[in-house]
């Protein structure tokens, strides 16, 4: 659920998958793939990239379809 809700705050901001990874220390083609749901994260992580997209660890696993 979390892997949605990255990209969806992450496009909320207009950041694209480069500037965020880079903003957290890792490639790109990592962050894309937490995204895509292929790889579970630390929870250290989640943390990190919470915090650089402004939210709370614990919006990342509340499901909005504010995108759609």
């Amino acid at each position: 659920m979390y892997e949605l809700m990255i990209k969806e705050y992450r496009l909320k901001k207009n950041l694209t998958q480069k500037e965020l990874a880079l903003a957290l220390d890792i490639s790109q083609s990592y962050l894309s793939e937490i995204e895509n749901g292929k790889y579970d994260i630390k929870l250290s992580l989640l943390c990190k990239i919470a915090n650089a997209l402004d939210v709370l660890p614990a919006e990342l696993f509340i499901y909005s379809k504010s995108t759609s």
